[in-house]
């Protein structure tokens, strides 16, 4: 893998610049299940700057540790598909169009960008 543009990284592993952070507003607090790093990604390439991903940054993250598998609790479910939803209302675009920098290896045909 190299580096280069994505339009998303993951918020476990994000180094953004404060001034930018506070311009585009920081991260959308109706997220509070999943999608708030997305979110908050696609609103920088809005602003004009970009993603970029580096192979060569390493990071442990325990997410289900932290936070529970969504599909365990049928409250965390819930809201997960209300902020599915909210998200894919909020980025239309996202979906309809094609992505610049999705890998072409990827199929955007399945939810989960399966290989």
């Amino acid at each position: 893998m190299h580096p280069g543009n994505f339009s998303v990284v993951t918020g476990a592993c994000q180094m953004v610049r404060r001034d930018v952070f506070e311009q585009v507003g920081g991260y959308n607090e109706k997220f509070a299940v999943g999608f708030k790093d997305t979110d908050f990604c696609l609103r920088v390439w809005k602003a004009g700057y970009r993603t970029i991903f580096t192979p060569y940054a390493e990071l442990y993250h325990y997410v289900f540790n932290s936070y529970g598998r969504e599909e365990a609790n049928e409250e965390k479910l819930r809201r997960w598909k209300c902020e599915q939803a909210l998200f894919m209302q909020r980025w239309p675009e996202y979906f309809v169009g094609k992505d610049p920098w999705l890998n072409s290896n990827l199929s955007s045909e399945s939810g989960y960008f399966a290989l």
